[in-house]
């Protein structure tokens, strides 16, 4: 006899929560097989983790870390269909809840967000490119951005150095940016100043030329000698690491 869609729903969501906590069993079909479901759910989550997170799993240590994926299902009711997309729940989820080893590794939320970006960017969908060519000499040449990028902003240098020699001393401002290669496809990751910030983030919202970014660099640097140095070194740095494109392509004219 088929159980009515709501009986189906309901026994679902008690085998969710059995799986999740461990408790209050529900009747399935093979009830001696049913505490297995926990187990193999369980290990799911466990190896998606720990696939997903490599650094941040080794400065907190074994037990830590399994103290806190054990915590994060137990407690949290994750909502992604997508197994792809649950350390990404894990990470927020310790952004508002305290991590076993806050008070030992208080930069381990930030590295948690740094190691999911990694992943989010890699599987992000293709997004739109505005057409471009590789040179734009006129002062209102128009860049292309890659849009395929994410930037986050720290207070420890976990994209810099190695996790486990970062101490209190380093805690400072920090910018990084985690991009896909237009090219290679391949995920790549640059240190950044705020003023490069300001032009990147301005460059994905806006059309940008060589005069936009003078009038962003003048606010941090009155010396337009060193402004014109400044925006040499940006555009070097931006096409080399493939966060700008080139420039947009003028649209022919009908006569």
């Amino acid at each position: 006899m088929q159980l009515s869609a709501n009986k189906t729903f309901a026994l679902q969501t008690d085998l969710g929560l059995f799986c999740r906590t461990g408790m209050n069993e529900p009747p399935t079909s093979i009830q001696e097989h049913t505490f297995h479901y926990r187990r193999l759910v369980f290990n799911v989550v466990k190896d998606t983790l720990k696939s997903a997170f490599p650094i941040a799993r080794k400065v907190a240590g074994k037990k830590i870390w399994n103290a806190a994926v054990a915590h994060f299902f137990e407690s949290h009711k994750c909502q992604t269909p997508h197994v792809w997309q649950l350390p990404q729940e894990f990470s927020e989820y310790y952004q508002h809840n305290d991590f076993p080893a806050d008070k030992a590794i208080p930069f381990l939320k930030e590295l948690l967000q740094y190691e999911w970006l990694e992943i989010e960017v890699f599987m992000m969908e293709d997004l739109p490119i505005t057409p471009f060519k590789q040179t734009g000499k006129a002062e209102d040449a128009v860049y292309v951005p890659n849009p395929e990028i994410k930037i986050l902003a720290l207070h420890y240098p976990v994209h810099l150095k190695d996790a486990k020699k970062i101490v209190e001393e380093d805690k400072g401002q920090y910018f990084v940016s985690v991009h896909r290669d237009y090219y290679t496809r391949q995920v790549k990751f640059n240190d950044l100043s705020y003023p490069f910030v300001e032009i990147l983030i301005e460059m994905n919202e806006m059309e940008i030329t060589k005069n936009d970014l003078v009038r962003i660099l003048v606010k941090y640097e009155p010396d337009i000698n060193i402004v014109m140095n400044a925006l040499d070194e940006f555009e070097q740095f931006a096409f080399a690491n493939n966060l700008v494109l080139g420039y947009k392509k003028q649209q022919a004219t009908i006569n």
